[in-house]
């Protein structure tokens, strides 16, 4: 990790009250060495994030096109949280350089790997979710 998290922070535009959550949301799971670690990755809050984000943007969508039709609105809601998109965020928000992962992760080229990226970009709206 070369960023500061309160540089995050402010990037988010929001201060964590268990900034742990934070720092969950942004461990790669390249870190467990064990089965038993994977609590310390963000395994469950990606998990998490995907179906707020899911629930949002449905929310969204619904009340922003009140005459589209259901299939109009899932090509919207398919576009909006695709990996591609959610990618497109955590570039804007150079999450990259917060993410916390094992050599062998970065080494690979897990800072520029999207689905890594929009998982992380996941994880951080389940932790701005849990927090707040």
């Amino acid at each position: 990790m070369t960023g500061n998290l309160t540089e995050l922070e402010a990037a988010l535009d929001y201060t964590f009250s268990s900034p742990q959550l934070l720092t969950l949301a942004l461990s790669h799971s390249s870190l467990a060495k064990s089965r038993a670690d994977r609590d310390q990755t963000n395994q469950r809050l990606e998990f998490l994030g995907d179906r707020v984000l899911g629930l949002v943007i449905a929310g969204m969508i619904y009340e922003t096109f009140p005459d589209e039709e259901e299939g109009a609105m899932a090509r919207r809601h398919t576009a909006l949280v695709r990996k591609e998109a959610l990618a497109r965020i955590a570039h804007d928000l150079a999450l990259a350089d917060y993410i916390l992962m094992a050599p062998s992760e970065e080494d690979s080229g897990g800072r520029e790997n999207e689905a890594l990226l929009a998982d992380t970009c996941e994880a951080i709206i389940a932790a701005l979710f849990m927090d707040g």
